[in-house]
């Protein structure tokens, strides 16, 4: 058997898009593989391979069901079901223009596609000076009228925008209509799901110069009236390391390394997803050390234990945390407000529960020693 006990150095897809820039090598310094504009640049999910040790080559698609409790853990294991892929999908993408007006659908819409909904977080890298994100309808529009204002040319005066500036993050639960404007370079994690449904394209053509495929009845039916995306608040655990958005799908972390940075160890229940946004460091771990400069990701499976980053970098780490004992708790016990870890769940509502668990738990009396 392959041992995949060390840190994996991903080697991510690069998609072209009319939308596309080149700032992912401008300002994260990876190296494009063409001239043509670059709009996405797929770091996780199934199409991601493996760039170093005795796996090079192979993909995280395929490493999933060869070796899922090793590289997914307990957690991860659950959430690649019953697709048994790799779970989560992170992305940097780079608009220079606006991206069409999209909806995802949630996980109970999908089922009957055979697939799962798509929850995303962004993390803002770079925004051009006034840049913005829609971030869903104003309250109590219906999709009749979205569907009017389509064919009346008055869509536009229904939508929210976000100004948003470098280090801002927001959660975008499935069944949100949103867009990436123009002038913003970010960090997306999400489910791995591919069904996207194209609510409204601004008339945009092709390269052909015909009008692109719009969905309008399916983005409709996927629409969820009156969410939202909605920015976070960070939030510390301590001195090095706060957590931006938290879900049932993924808990999204920003580490701040300075020297020496132990990762937490998971007890097999998750990997981590490592993505060095400012900076470089080096992760050492399995008896390797793996740089990890700007713009470029690392997957630390979940068998491996003892990692330590070490470097001057800022990183953005995506696990599959248990909400109670992993985020709520932690930050509980930092000194954080209820409300306000609640809110790292923004529409999503999943912290709620873990709240009252993690209240519960604190309530009850101590036995004697």
């Amino acid at each position: 058997m392959d041992d995949i006990g060390y840190p994996l150095l991903l080697q991510p897809r690069y998609d072209e898009k009319l939308w596309g820039g080149r700032r992912l090598e401008t300002v994260l310094g990876k190296t494009l593989p063409t001239d043509a504009p670059v709009g996405e640049s797929l770091e996780s999910g199934d199409s991601a391979t493996v760039a170093n040790g005795p796996l090079a080559g192979q993909t995280l698609g395929e490493l999933a069901a060869r070796y899922p409790a090793a590289l997914l853990g307990q957690r991860g294991e659950r959430a690649s079901e019953p697709f048994h892929d790799f779970p989560l999908l992170v992305k940097f993408i780079d608009a220079t223009d606006i991206l069409s007006l999209q909806v995802h659908p949630d996980d109970d819409a999908a089922a009957p596609l055979g697939k799962r909904g798509k929850t995303e977080a962004w993390h803002i890298i770079h925004a051009d000076p006034g840049a913005t994100l829609i971030t869903g309808l104003h309250a109590g529009v219906t999709a009749q009228q979205v569907r009017e204002a389509i064919a009346q040319g008055t869509f536009e005066d229904l939508i929210l925008r976000e100004p948003v500036r470098s280090g801002d993050t927001l959660i975008v639960p499935a069944g949100t209509v949103h867009a990436i404007d123009a002038g913003i370079l970010l960090y997306e994690i999400q489910e791995n799901s591919d069904i996207t449904y194209r609510l409204y394209d601004w008339g945009r053509v092709d390269s052909q110069g015909r009008p692109r495929e719009v969905h309008v009845d399916d983005a409709l039916r996927a629409m969820v009236p009156g969410r939202r995306a909605v920015k976070t608040v960070p939030l510390a655990r301590d001195e090095r390391r706060s957590v931006l958005a938290a879900c049932r799908y993924f808990t999204l972390e920003r580490w701040s390394v300075q020297g020496d940075l132990p990762v937490p160890d998971t007890g097999g229940a998750s990997f981590w997803l490592l993505s060095t946004i400012a900076g470089e460091c080096a992760v050492r771990a399995g008896g390797e050390t793996v740089p990890l400069a700007a713009g470029q990701t690392v997957l630390l499976p979940a068998c491996l234990s003892g990692a330590t980053l070490t470097g001057e970098a800022t990183v953005l780490a995506g696990w599959i945390a248990d909400l109670a004992h992993d985020v709520v708790g932690p930050l509980l016990d930092a000194g954080h407000d209820p409300e306000q870890i609640g809110l790292l769940g923004g529409a999503t509502g999943d912290l709620l529960g873990a709240l009252a668990l993690a209240q519960r738990e604190r309530a009850r009396p101590r036995g004697r020693s």
